[in-house]
């Protein structure tokens, strides 16, 4: 209900809220720009300040202060009228004051969209949006990351348009929540809703005020003011009967006498006008160049929220409709179900409904809320399903439990049933395990056993389904989902060896990056990629592509893998089996979930075999040299230590804090753990002083990493769970 109450909002009034979205961004430019133009002075005393303009300029009628701090004064005298900017240091005239039409247009769009009284109330339903979107986008946002108390914990590191969407709308939240309140004030007061919000005037002066006029810069009362207080000051009409100022300042209105300098009357603000005019300046930013710019931010937000939240709802619209070939639930042999949120699901769902139907199955994909009551000719079920948040069905899966129990599906129909979630989360899979249930209270019996994907993990995939394979007797396989489609040209320009005589040599292996090829009226440029990221190889094919952590960076106009060769490898060895100068076709994936957050909390990276190569591309960038310690498992000192002479270079510039190392072949056999088990003590003084563990290589050695940790951390009243929570403990592992 929640979902859809923020996406029905979104879809009707979108087009509102981005016109009131690029208009408040306009607005709020122009009011920084203002700022940044106005001449200093705010802290001057309002009667120097004012004795100076009269010096300067004859027939001075009013001065008023801008919100920016321009200083307009009105004039009549004999020879002219007219306002005019002055610089309040030395009263001297800037130039002509003119209203920009431009801008008064853009402001009218802004606050009743060109239509007079009924664009005031556009202008309120679009604030009214824009709160409920704030208060269901809270909601969403809670339950996507797992509960109110990590709303404000980091964000685990991913890739897609969704997951900036959720991390722009978390920082974004705050500052658009007090948009829409203020904006929906500002409307209703503007109607009259909320009575009248202004305050009663002061008392006009009874008695007359003929006296001769002090010097301005004299006067006791504007003396007490600083510019920075002052609205507005207007001159007396006929100083020979009515010889009085009336002031208006941010905190009230009064009139002064113009000969002795003292308050006459004087009315501060009520309740009812300090709302309206903190409110006031909440919403425009008036006052402060500051929040003029948050509140630009804000409008930027709301733009790309629209934006990306519209393309995802229409991605997610369009998952199951451009299948081609989807066979009817009636005619189908094998029904494949998906529940998915941001669309991820999706993409390995197509890969399995393109590989069942080039072997000449008849398959009807489509979402789980799809389910259909029976379907009279189909044998197996396949389920995908995601798990959102910390245990809530994904928006494609939320009604499918209740479709399930009303359904009457044929009991000989076997199910088989894969879920995606993340380990990080308490409830992972949750949803997953809630739809096994529902399946086996159904009597629907199992095809396979329910199989639970951590990260989209391309092991467990391939695990799955492989097992389905068996089942079903057709060949199926997962490759990565990536964004990179276009494949890069890399030439191979070195290659160095280890461990030359053993079974399983290793290759570090560095490639010339090519610039890829223009397309229409882009320019060719290099792919960029950070220490950490992913290169996708393939040897030819309809083999799934092997992955392999990228040492180096764009910036070092090389990209560099380490390979270990695998007996029966087909990839690893087609790469280790590479000349200098030939080429291959490869592709680049971002891979921000295995990454060094930033600060100067020490940092513990573990790592065995080829696994070393994200590593050594992290200590490779410590140039601020952030306390870094390095653990390695290697297999012979002699033929096997990887990168050995620049890990020596990296630990005499202080890149390298420490290198702790662990030889399985050596005369005193050890692995990396048993090696973190001897350094326990400092282990635990750096995860006191808030360390941050990347953890690299095979799932052996990374269960043996947790399992020397764990106890450490629970002396210090945590777990390897919550450091993950933190961003504090990332594993690259297969």
């Amino acid at each position: 209900m929640l979902n859809r109450t923020h996406v029905l909002i979104s879809l009707l009034l979108s087009a509102v809220l981005m016109v009131s979205a690029v208009t408040g961004l306009m607005l709020s430019t122009n009011t920084l720009v203002d700022h940044l133009r106005a001449a200093p002075g705010s802290e001057l005393p309002v009667g120097a300040v004012v004795d100076r303009i009269a010096g300067q300029i004859q027939g001075v009628e009013r001065i008023e202060r801008a919100p920016s701090g321009e200083l307009r004064v009105a004039f009549s005298n004999d020879l002219s009228s007219d306002t005019v900017v002055v610089d309040p240091l030395t009263g001297a005239t800037l130039a002509p004051y003119q209203s920009s039409p431009a801008l008064s247009w853009i402001r009218s769009l802004h606050r009743e969209f060109m239509v007079g009284d009924w664009g005031r109330w556009v202008s309120a339903l679009s604030a009214l949006a824009l709160l409920l979107l704030v208060l269901t986008g809270c909601g969403l946002l809670a339950r996507r990351l797992g509960g109110w108390r990590r709303l404000f914990m980091p964000i685990p590191a991913a890739q897609g348009l969704m997951h900036w969407h959720t991390v722009v709308s978390r920082w974004a939240l705050p500052v658009l929540a007090m948009l829409a309140v203020s904006g929906l004030y500002l409307a209703a007061s503007s109607q009259g809703w909320l009575g009248d919000v202004e305050d009663a005037e002061p008392a006009y002066p009874t008695a007359t005020y003929a006296e001769p006029a002090a010097a301005l810069a004299s006067l006791p009362a504007l003396n007490a003011l600083t510019l920075h207080e002052l609205r507005e000051l207007e001159f007396p009409s006929d100083p020979a009967s009515a010889n009085y100022f009336l002031v208006r300042t941010a905190a009230g209105t009064g009139f002064v006498n113009a000969s002795s300098g003292q308050w006459i009357s004087y009315q501060p603000h009520g309740f009812g006008a300090r709302v309206y005019e903190a409110l006031y300046e909440l919403h425009t930013g008036a006052h402060s160049p500051l929040w003029a710019l948050v509140l630009g931010s804000g409008c930027l937000s709301v733009l790309f929220l629209s934006a990306s939240g519209l393309l995802a709802w229409w991605r997610r619209s369009r998952q199951a409709s451009n299948l081609r070939g989807n066979s009817s639930a009636q005619r189908a042999e094998i029904v494949l179900l998906v529940g998915s949120q941001g669309g991820a699901t999706w993409g390995y769902a197509r890969q399995l409904y393109a590989q069942l139907r080039t072997q000449g199955l008849e398959v009807h994909c489509a979402s789980m809320n799809q389910l259909q009551p029976c379907y009279p000719k189909a044998r197996h079920m396949l389920l995908l399903t995601s798990t959102y948040g910390d245990g809530q069905a994904p928006e494609s899966a939320r009604d499918f439990l209740a479709r399930l129990q009303q359904s009457q599906l044929d009991k000989g129909m076997s199910v088989a049933l894969l879920g995606f979630g993340d380990s990080t989360f308490q409830g992972f899979c949750a949803y997953a395990h809630d739809v096994e249930q529902g399946l086996r209270q159904q009597g629907l019996p199992a095809l396979l056993p329910l199989h639970c994907i951590d990260r989209q993990s391309l092991e467990g995939l391939n695990q799955w389904a492989a097992a389905l394979s068996q089942r079903l007797s057709v060949d199926l396989h997962f490759s990565q989902e990536t964004n990179q489609t276009h494949p890069q040209t890399l030439q191979l320009i070195s290659r160095k060896l280890y461990g030359e005589q053993s079974e399983s040599p290793a290759a570090i292996l560095r490639f010339a990056v090519a610039a890829s090829p223009k397309r229409g009226w882009l320019r060719a440029r290099r792919p960029r990629f950070e220490p950490g990221d992913l290169l996708a190889v393939s040897p030819g094919g309809n083999l799934s592509p092997r992955y392999y952590s990228i040492a180096s960076s764009s910036e070092d106009r090389v990209l560099e893998i380490c390979v270990r060769k695998q007996p029966q490898g087909r990839c690893s060895t087609w790469l280790h089996e590479l000349e200098v100068g030939q080429r291959i076709e490869a592709c680049t994936q971002s891979h921000p979930a295995f990454r060094p957050t930033a600060g100067r909390h020490p940092l513990i990276l573990v790592g065995a075999g080829a696994g070393v190569a994200p590593l050594i591309g992290f200590v490779r960038k410590n140039t601020h040299k952030r306390p870094l310690h390095l653990y390695w498992g290697g297999r012979n000192a002699q033929s096997d230590f990887l990168y050995e002479t620049e890990l020596s270079d990296c630990l005499a510039d202080s890149r390298l804090t420490s290198l702790g190392l662990a030889f399985s072949q050596s005369s005193q056999p050890m692995y990396v753990q048993e090696r973190l088990q001897q350094d326990a003590p400092a282990l635990l003084t750096w995860l006191q002083q808030g360390a941050q563990v990347l953890v690299c290589g095979s799932r052996d050695m990374a269960a043996g990493v947790r399992a020397v940790l764990e106890p450490l951390l629970v002396q210090l009243g945590s777990s390897i769970e919550q450091l993950k929570l933190q961003g504090r403990y990332r594993e690259d592992v297969y």
